[in-house]
């Protein structure tokens, strides 16, 4: 989603305790030079067909009813080539390791259970460092030039509501993996070749605040970024709270990337006059906002609630000023207590986490990295399903987009490897997906379920209709 002024150019390198932004920067920089993948060999996907039992417990004879392999024996057919719009590098770092890790896993799988169809993948990773103008380049770059079958990426909103402009032209699947939180993607601007699987904006936030007033009190007041992407969840929350009988009367904006934020946190009420605040801030400066408002001792006077973003966020180590606040996200920053499908996943994730260990240091580093509760698990979900998509279709390139987006648009698919968390849904009028929420609380390093909105009860967002 478009900035509301230049954003300064953010942080390589990010540092322990940082938050992934869901909006982007804009800048002119030339594009850097694409990134090759090669994604190392891993065990074979065990992709399961039982149907869905209560998210967070799959009992073990559940997780070895395996489905068979679409495809068996080596994939020897021509590549099917995925272009990937990856922010490694800058405010994006966090959802750009977790993008790259939870890609090659997914990539993994599918090339050592026989491909799609015959046919291995290769992605083909590029970085625009949260740049719209290099996002742009580089998708038509991967469209155009390196002839990719399926274009995936753009962390910012920014990006990916521009680069969805561009598929009419280059008539390809376009999907985000992570990030890409404006509602407007699907809601507003929807169009027939982009699809979006993890569920944002009033999705998240409708079930969320409707806990919240219920548990807290009816008086809110929100913390949030003031560009597009906070704006619009300001929007979100106070639909939300109205919908759920409260009131978002504190709302207190802070420019990207300020350095002192010190002003801004003691604007926050702790008077009795709020019930809650909402911390929906990003990036580097949601570790320096948390930390100032620990000194503040916000946390011990009024709850806290964070977005949709967990332990991945704070290089795999909740602060201790977070002990308490909530957090609603399709997934857990540990493996789900007795769902062993899950723990299959989590082992993957660990051991995909061990060779992209430059990416992985950016989370804390192999031992500590996690797919957490929202950031990690979307990418995986999210090719999961691309994956499912492309194998029922019958799909081997780009000549078979009108195939694979019948294809996409339709998919259910039930608790399993794919999606250990829960069932996901494809709604066909707007290309956005849904998947199982669980509203939160931290307690150490863990979170516990205190609610589970199945994915047939998360809200369905706008009135966007796909035509033609």
């Amino acid at each position: 989603m478009p900035s509301s002024a230049n954003i300064r150019a953010c942080l390589t390198g990010l540092a322990a305790l940082v938050l992934a932004a869901c909006g982007g920067a804009t800048a002119s920089a030339p594009p850097s030079a694409a990134l090759a993948s090669s994604a190392a060999a891993a065990k074979p996907s065990a992709a399961a067909s039982a149907s869905a039992k209560p998210a967070a417990s799959v009992p073990a004879a559940s997780a070895s009813a395996a489905a068979k392999p679409a495809a068996s024996g080596a994939a020897t057919g021509s590549p099917i080539k995925i272009g990937v719009l990856d922010d490694i590098t800058g405010v994006g770092s966090i959802e750009g390791a977790l993008l790259r890790i939870d890609a090659d896993v997914v990539i993994d799988q599918i090339n050592s259970s026989g491909g799609i169809n015959g046919h291995p993948v290769e992605a083909k990773f590029v970085d625009p460092k949260g740049q719209p103008d290099e996002a742009l380049q580089f998708a038509t770059q991967l469209a155009q030039q390196d002839n990719v079958d399926v274009l995936t990426g753009g962390i910012f909103s920014s990006e990916c509501l521009g680069v969805q402009k561009l598929m009419p032209k280059l008539g390809i699947v376009y999907m985000p993996l992570n990030g890409c939180a404006s509602e407007d993607l699907t809601a507003k601007s929807c169009d027939k070749f982009t699809f979006r699987v993890g569920p944002v904006g009033r999705q998240t936030i409708e079930p969320a605040t409707e806990y919240d007033v219920k548990t807290y009190g009816k008086k809110w007041g929100i913390l949030y970024p003031d560009y597009a992407f906070g704006q619009s969840q300001v929007v979100a929350f106070e639909a939300g709270l109205k919908k759920a009988g409260g009131e978002l009367s504190v709302k207190i904006p802070i420019p990207l990337g300020e350095t002192n934020v010190t002003p801004y946190v003691s604007k926050i009420p702790t008077d009795g006059s709020i019930n809650g605040l909402f911390n929906t801030e990003v990036g580097t400066d949601l570790a320096r906002i948390t930390g100032v408002m620990q000194q503040f001792g916000i946390f011990k006077k009024i709850p806290v609630v964070l977005g949709a973003l967990g332990r991945e966020s704070f290089g795999g180590t909740y602060p201790a000023a977070l002990e308490g606040a909530i957090v609603t996200g399709p997934h857990q920053s540990n493996p789900m207590p007795g769902n062993q499908f899950d723990e299959q996943y989590f082992k993957a994730f660990a051991e995909m986490a061990k060779k992209d260990s430059q990416a992985a240091n950016v989370l804390g580093g192999p031992d500590k990295a996690t797919p957490g509760v929202t950031l990690g698990y979307q990418v995986y979900a999210a090719m999961s399903a691309l994956k499912l998509a492309m194998r029922a279709s019958g799909f081997t390139g780009k000549a078979d987009t009108n195939k694979l987006i019948a294809s996409f648009e339709t998919l259910t698919a039930p608790q399993s490897l794919e999606f250990p968390s829960g069932p996901m849904i494809m709604n066909k009028a707007d290309h956005q997906g849904r998947l199982p929420l669980f509203i939160q609380k931290i307690t150490g390093q863990r979170e516990e379920i205190i609610q589970t909105i199945p994915a047939d009860q998360v809200p369905l967002i706008g009135s966007c209709q796909i035509s033609g």
